[in-house]
């Protein structure tokens, strides 16, 4: 039995009859029946039916791409990309050389990933999307040099292959039986950044026994220098106000998003003090350092000679807005990275007619990436002890005796002292220097299967067993040790940490001239390790037969088959993340389970299933051309079905599909499914031990009271009630799948055997697709905005969230509420969030396609191809809780500014535009000349975090457009040049920026991307 490696072109997408492209090397293909991405059974008719999206080697070419990550961004159905080098804030994201599918926008884990047409282990980290821990397969991972094509469809695919496959399918086909030997040298650059890499990739294969075995080889590697946010005019200052000077957001400080994190730290004494009777502090004691230099908000009661640090001074409880925190300059928006990817593969042909072939994977990667430096997450992770040297509210008389010399002179309180309290978590250890974070994440897989068919009963079979596994260590530096610094600042001497001492008063947003000794900072600081491994084995075993029997339009053809399969995930934090070693703060007693300040507490956690399942598909030619019958040129029926029995969840139900195609013509099909789908709960959301994230809130009840008693002159104007708040979030075993229905409904217009004038129009080929899907039961939490924004609904009715624990009221909490008409209430403790089960979301959307190939003309060979994808709907529905909030707004009991996250239309917010596309053109001429284009579109969307502007209007993110393309030049004549080929190419050759958002780095970097204009020149040659 002899296999073919075939390159699909974009005829064969829209149904055409054009013919196979050979695939590289010197292997003599024979045409066999093969089995595209949307049936089980070989040989079968489908590709009328389904909406797939084939990217051959031509398209690969164009895009210019290292990484599965710029091949999916160029997918026009793609949404944001959620999992990405970039993320990498916490430790509780997944980081490193990681990028995520996200087909019709309907998030990460919604696609099914498939290597040679089985799955693919999930990546060890997880995303938190809708607040919701969401997993996926590493798309980086994939062995991009080893590609063949890349089958995606776009359809509702869980009858076919289970769980997952609710937007539909992504299925890298690799090289197999590949002989001879390609080796490719490629180096780039970036214009005006260092950004550039290098990268050797390698084909090579062997074949034996007559050609009845072979052994093949794909494998590269590549070395990144990255890029950094003070290299991109974008993203160098957090605060990108200027850019907006002359636009109708001039004034929007929402783009500052300068961190009040910062150097300048922002304490509390808990209680008003005053020196020499004058008020030091607020009325509720909170008091900021700066520099003396800040004419326009002058010291309070202190000059520059009177603290510690010269040059410093006390000021009142509001931070001025330019001691924030510039974070732009302490990023990476690409990392450095090395990167090895191998994939070999072995196929034998038994003189029975069988075939044994195996793959053996090996993927390795390792980052390093700069983010800023750390800082508290919560007001107890740092209290300075009255006795600290540097405490400037500190004790008359240490305990040995002596004086004090940094007690400020005059004070109205204790000689003893008082703490300091870091109010609202707002200090930042700029002088630790920015953080590195090291991750490296490997994956393995390895698969033997056997191949054949029972005889001359034309029945195929195909069996395989699989094993693979994934793991991520993600390590980062000069993090701080909530123990050990406690410990640095419980010191009467001069070696005390001093966190009065400000940053660099000429450069206050970033740089720190004030730096404690080296000696001291030694003392606390740690590495924080994260591991995560997952585990993914399967083994399966189908048959199909394309010609069971005969009906008078044709053969029916048949498959079905079982599965099952084990997964497995295994999350080991750090010791001072899980529990193992905790903090309990040695003055005020606040005890947490996380001792790494900056990251709150994670337990570790680990879970595993076992999954069976059976299918079973039918194609059935109702009517055909044969039987003359006016306006059906053809008529067939595509029936599926799957059931899928988790050892967690039971069952998933039985998932049919039903698809057809009606061909009025041969050149003109109209093509249709519908089919109920599901979604597994992932293992995390079901076994996860209670999950604290930290979230800064404002806590809007606060600002309503300000406004009752005059505060504030409107809600908007409320400040000072924004605090990071801990988020309890708790996994749930009783979550059931989330199910779906997809109905699908296309066109397809594909001329052939044209004569004459019309000729012409053979090579070309139009689909459209219009698409919907209903989603059920989606696991998600109800979040923490929601939860305050509830409280406050609930609170000003006489009622409460019971989700909202808070403190008891203090005195100045019962005084600030005093004639409001709300109750007094004291600060949150935390919120309570559980992963639920929640209400629908629907989508909807067109998919379009345009192909139109040329061959054989005087100037060479032509393929152009245009995709489009529109979304026209992304609505979610709102929860009860929800409408509690609306219905208030609605009634005016609380402000109109306040919103419902997640809820309602989506579609335009936040990185789900309307509009996506791309239009590739490749020429290719007997010469031995070519060329490649590619172009990308990216729709506007609404930015929700910015704005309303004076006029009312939201801020859009407009429209992004880059393009690609390359030149080459391949000698196949003879000499030492005989078989090689050089391109060089321009990927972003017209420098497109990304669009200016309301976000840390400056731009949506789920949508656009920094990289700017690069050069790349790829050298290659087969032996």
């Amino acid at each position: 039995m002899k296999h073919i490696a075939i390159s699909l072109s974009s005829a064969v997408i829209t149904l055409s009859s054009q013919g196979l492209v050979q695939a590289a090397g010197d292997v003599e293909d024979t045409l066999e029946e093969v089995i595209v991405t949307g049936s089980h059974i070989k040989g079968a008719k489908v590709t009328e039916t389904l909406p797939v999206t084939i990217f051959g080697q031509d398209d690969l070419d164009a895009l210019g791409s290292f990484d599965g990550d710029e091949l999916i961004r160029s997918l026009p159905g793609q949404g944001e990309v959620d999992f990405r080098d970039d993320n990498n804030n916490t430790v509780n994201n997944s980081r490193g050389d990681v990028s995520s599918i996200n087909l019709r926008s309907l998030g990460p884990g919604n696609t099914l990933v498939l290597i040679n047409s089985r799955r693919v282990v999930n990546h060890p980290g997880t995303q938190s999307k809708n607040l919701v821990p969401a997993v996926t397969p590493n798309m980086n991972a994939l062995p991009v040099a080893g590609i063949q094509r890349v089958e995606v469809l776009n359809d509702g695919a869980a009858s076919l292959y289970g769980s997952d496959a609710v937007a539909g399918v992504f299925n890298a086909i690799l090289k197999r039986n590949f002989e001879g030997l390609d080796i490719s040298v490629r180096g780039s650059f970036a214009e005006n950044s260092g950004l550039n890499e290098q990268q050797i990739t390698l084909n090579a294969g062997k074949s034996f026994n007559d050609g009845r075995t072979n052994i093949s080889l794909a494998g590269s590697f590549s070395i990144r220098d990255g890029l950094h946010s003070s290299e991109v005019p974008l993203a160098a200052n957090s605060d990108t106000r200027d850019l907006l000077i002359g636009t109708t957001f001039e004034d929007d400080n929402s783009f500052d998003n300068r961190h009040t994190r910062t150097a300048w730290g922002q304490f509390t004494l808990k209680t008003r003090v005053s020196q020499n009777g004058e008020s030091l502090t607020s009325s509720s004691g909170r008091f900021h350092i700066q520099p003396t230099t800040f004419v326009e908000n002058a010291c309070r009661g202190t000059t520059e000679n009177d603290l510690a640090t010269p040059g410093i001074c006390i000021d009142d409880g509001s931070l001025d807005r330019d001691l924030r925190h510039n974070r732009g300059a302490d990023r990476s928006l690409i990392s450095d990275r090395d990167r090895v990817n191998v994939f070999a593969f072995l196929n034998h042909e038994f003189d029975d007619n069988i075939e044994l072939y195996g793959e053996l994977g090996y993927y390795r990667a390792e980052t390093d990436a700069t983010i800023e430096a750390i800082t508290p997450i919560s007001s107890g992770d740092i209290v300075v002890p009255a006795n600290n040297y540097w405490n400037p509210f500190g004790p008359v008389n240490f305990s040995d005796g002596t004086l004090n010399p940094n007690r400020l002179p005059g004070l109205d309180i204790p000689i003893e002292g008082l703490p300091v309290f870091v109010d609202g978590a707002r200090y930042r250890f700029t002088e630790l220097g920015p953080r590195n974070v090291n991750v490296v994440n490997t994956s393995f897989r390895s698969l033997i299967g056997a191949r054949g068919d029972f005889g001359q009963s034309g029945w195929d079979w195909d069996t395989a067993v699989l094993y693979s596994r994934a793991r991520t260590t993600d390590i980062t530096d000069n993090r701080v040790s909530s123990t050990l610094f406690a410990a640095a600042l419980d010191n009467e001497t001069p070696d005390a940490f001093n966190v009065f001492n400000g940053a660099d008063p000429n450069n206050p947003n970033s740089l720190d001239s004030t730096t404690n000794p080296q000696s001291v900072i030694d003392t606390f600081l740690i590495d924080v390790q994260r591991q995560s491994t997952t585990e993914l084995a399967l083994a399966d075993f189908k048959v199909s037969k394309g010609d069971v029997f005969e009906l008078p339009a044709g053969p029916v053809g048949v498959a079905f088959g079982v599965e099952v399969r084990y997964e497995s995930y295994d999350e080991d934090r750090d010791d001072r993340l899980d529990g193992t070693i905790t903090f309990t703060n040695p003055v005020n007693g606040a005890f947490s389970l996380s001792d790494a300040m900056g990251s709150s507490a994670t337990r570790d956690s680990s879970g595993s299933r076992e999954v069976y399942s059976a299918f079973g598909e039918v194609l059935v030619p109702l009517l055909s051309e044969n039987q003359n019958i006016p306006l059906v040129h053809e008529l067939s029926v595509q029936l599926a079905g799957r059931i899928e029995e988790f050892s967690d969840i039971g069952s998933s139900g039985f998932k049919p599909r039903v698809a057809g195609t009606w061909g009025l013509f041969d050149w003109l099909k109209a093509r249709g499914s519908w089919a109920k789908g599901f979604k597994a709960p992932n293992l995390p959301q079901l076994n996860e031990i209670s999950v604290a994230r930290s979230n800064t809130r404002e806590d809007s009840i606060f600002c309503e009271a300000g406004v009752r008693n005059g505060t504030f002159a409107e809600f908007a104007d409320c400040s000072g009630f924004s605090e990071s708040r801990e988020e309890r979030r708790n996994s749930n075993p009783d979550l059931e799948p989330e199910d779906n229905e997809t109905k699908t409904f296309g066109i397809v217009i594909d001329p052939q055997d044209l004569e004459g004038d019309l000729s012409f129009l053979n090579g070309f080929s139009f689909t459209v697709d219009w698409w919907d899907t209903e989603q059920t039961d989606v696991v998600g939490i109800f979040g923490g905005a929601n939860h305050v924004n509830l409280d406050y609904a609930l609170r000003v009715q006489g009622s409460s969230n019971p989700n909202v624990v808070r403190a008891d009221p203090t005195v100045d909490q019962v005084a600030f509420f005093a004639g409001t008409g709300i109750d007094a209430i004291g600060d949150i403790l935390f919120i309570t969030d559980k992963y639920l089960n929640l209400l629908p979301r629907s989508f909807q959307g067109v998919d379009f396609g345009l192909y139109y190939d040329l061959y054989d003309t005087p100037l060479g060979d032509f393929k152009f191809k245009i995709n489009a994808s529109k979304l026209k709907q992304f609505d979610v529905k709102e929860s009860e809780r929800d409408l509690v909030i609306l219905d208030a707004i609605a009634a005016g009991e609380i402000d109109p500014s306040i919103t419902v996250d997640g809820a309602g239309s989506l579609l335009e917010r936040n990185g789900a535009p309307e509009w996506r596309g791309s239009a590739s053109l490749t020429w290719r001429h007997q010469s031995g000349f070519g060329a490649g284009f590619v172009a990308n579109y990216v729709g506007d969307f609404i930015d929700t975090s910015a704005g309303p502007d004076s006029n009312g209007d939201p801020h859009i993110i407009e429209q992004w457009i880059t393009a690609n393309m390359y030149i080459q030049y391949e000698h196949e004549g003879n000499g030492i040049l005989a078989n090689t080929r050089a391109r060089f190419g321009i990927n972003n050759f017209t420098d497109e920026a990304p669009r200016h958002d309301d976000e840390i780095r400056g731009f949506k970097s789920s949508m656009h991307n920094a990289r700017g204009r690069e050069f790349y020149l790829d050298i290659s040659k087969k032996f």
